[in-house]
């Protein structure tokens, strides 16, 4: 199985890339993250739930989505372990889509508290 860990949490370049988009303001960076986290936390339920029913078709289109929004923020590990999950379903390995959906969690929470570091660092949290 992967190790995650050796992935960054949030990918500078595209921390960059929306400061830029956004001309250096802060406030509609911090808006783009405050909109992520509940839409992510929203997946994440289902994805659970899917877990627990073994929906693997609703964990594959939850993983899907989460896999999107988390690049668009940035957030390169959880994009990653998410689409590990969607391809491990297309591959047919259900118990290895299961194993990685189970690292989603906890780097959720890495994730949020970085996050909220980086926009500490904006100086506007």
């Amino acid at each position: 199985m992967r190790l995650y860990s050796n992935i960054n949490m949030l990918d500078q370049e595209m921390l960059k890339m929306l400061s830029d988009c956004a001309d250096g303001n802060c406030e509609l960076i911090n808006d783009i993250f405050d909109s992520f986290s509940p839409e992510a936390e929203e997946l994440l339920e289902t994805i659970q739930t899917s877990l627990e029913k073994k929906n693997f078709e609703n964990l594959r289109k939850s993983t899907h989505a989460l896999a999107g929004i988390c690049g668009s923020v940035g957030a390169a590990r959880m994009q990653q372990i998410a689409s590990d999950v969607e391809n491990s379903i297309k591959a047919g390995e259900l118990d290895n889509a299961a194993r990685i959906a189970a690292e989603l969690s906890g780097n959720y929470e890495l994730l949020k508290k970085e996050i909220h570091e980086y926009q500490e660092s904006l100086g506007q949290y």
